[in-house]
Order: structure tokens, then sequence, then C-alpha cells
């Protein structure tokens, strides 16, 4: 399957979900086959759930004076900072795996093959039994089956949403501890590796390349994404009203 591969520099959090979101809508577009794109974030940001309550951030004081977004996929709280961020949309009559599962799966497969080119032995997360308690503000202090961790602290994690027979999922890999969320050690703390994220994101290209069947084709978004990027940035994540609607 033909995809399209951008690397972006840093932008801020309203425009990175709303990018992701302009891309899942041109899936369908004559010609547009997949996009796997690879971002980072200008300065550190806390992007909630879809599902999560917004007076919930004042529980976490460290990520108080970041700016905020919230994100159209569920799951906890992310302090993005120090971190690899990407995003995959396909059409949902191609998609590449048959269920959610099976594509998570893939990605953090293809995520762990190649840590270990760094020497870092990360896995796939086993939960075992359920959680009565509540579940913790943010995301990384969270397990969920296939979620990737290292020495038992997750480093890795992803989420989806499918609407109008496109998907879009999309991850963040923590490459480093944040002064906003000093509670969550990142790669360079737990093994002393400290990663440049363009040359993980292109290996990590290359192996889900392998692994679905991609023919990759570097490129930057279209005129059109750009301009519904704006329009999402407008009315949807930059807007106090969507961000604090819950």
């Amino acid at each position: 399957m033909e995809c399209r591969l951008i690397f972006d520099p840093p932008a801020d959090g309203a425009w990175n979900m709303a990018l992701d979101e302009a891309l899942r809508a041109s899936a369908n577009g004559a010609g547009q086959g997949g996009c796997l794109r690879f971002y980072a974030w200008r300065v550190p940001t806390l992007s909630l759930g879809y599902f999560q309550p917004h007076a919930q951030r004042q529980t976490h004081r460290a990520s108080h004076d970041c700016p905020l977004v919230r994100r159209v996929t569920g799951g906890g709280a992310i302090v993005h900072d120090h971190e690899l961020t990407y995003s995959f949309t396909v059409p949902s009559r191609r998609d590449v795996r048959s269920s959610s599962t099976a594509l998570y799966q893939a990605f953090h497969d293809g995520l762990t093959d190649e840590l270990a080119r760094y020497g870092i032995a990360a896995r796939l997360c086993r939960p075992r039994g359920r959680r009565d308690e509540p579940e913790p503000f943010l995301c990384f202090q969270r397990r969920a089956e296939r979620d990737v961790v290292l020495a038992d602290a997750k480093i890795a994690g992803s989420a989806q949403r499918r609407h109008h027979d496109t998907l879009l999922q999309h991850g963040s890999i923590l490459l480093r501890q944040s002064a906003a969320a000093p509670e969550l050690p990142g790669i360079q703390e737990l093994a002393a590796v400290d990663i440049d994220p363009r040359e993980l994101a292109e290996g990590w290209a290359r192996r889900m390349a392998d692994s679905l069947g991609l023919t990759l084709r570097p490129e930057t978004p279209t005129d059109d994404e750009l301009q519904a990027a704006e329009r999402f940035h407008r009315i949807q994540f930059g807007d106090p009203r969507w961000n604090e609607r819950r």
C-alpha cells in the first residue's frame, strides 16, 4: 500500500491535533492512501483524553502551567515534552490490520525491535487481573495490554479513532523525563541512552513499512490538508469550549 511519510517540526498542541484530524479526514481522498506522520511539541503541553473531565487537570500540579488541548482519542492525560509522537491515518476499508489491537501491536512490536538496536530491552505489557481503583490521571501511569514498558515503567502507548470510514492511530514515546511530569522516567533515565528522535522515527518507519507492506513516500501535507487543519484549529482544538467541554 502506498503511504506518505511526513516528518514535521515542533508545533503547538492545538496545531498538532488539528493536523492529525485533517490527515484523517483526507484519508479517503483520491490518491492519498495512508499517511505516517512523526512530530514533536514546541512547548510542554498537556493533552486530555476525549472523555476526561477538564477539572481533573487541577489534580496534577506539575503541569498546571502547561497549555492544554483535548485529543479526539480516549485514555489518560499526557504531558508532551521530551518525546516522539506519531500518527497513522488510513481509510478503514484499506485497514492494514483486522483489529484495533493488531495495529497497536504492529506499531509497538516495531518500536521494541527498533529500541533493541540501541540495546534497550523494552517489551509489551501484559496486565494481570482487574483494577478496581480509579485510573490515574496520567496516561503513562496507566497500564493496558500491548503498551510498551521498560523496567516496569511505561514508555509508549497508542490510541485510535475511527470515523467516517477512516482510522487515526497516534501515540507517544517518552524519551526523557519532563519537569512538568517528574514522576515519569523516560528512556534516558531508565536505560541511560539518549536517542535522537529523528533517527528513531526513521528506523521505526522502515520497520513499519516492512511489517505492514507499506511503500513509504516522503511528502508534506497538501494545501487542502493545511487549510482543513487551520479550520480544525479554529473551531475545535484551539477553542477553549472544546478543550474544557467536559
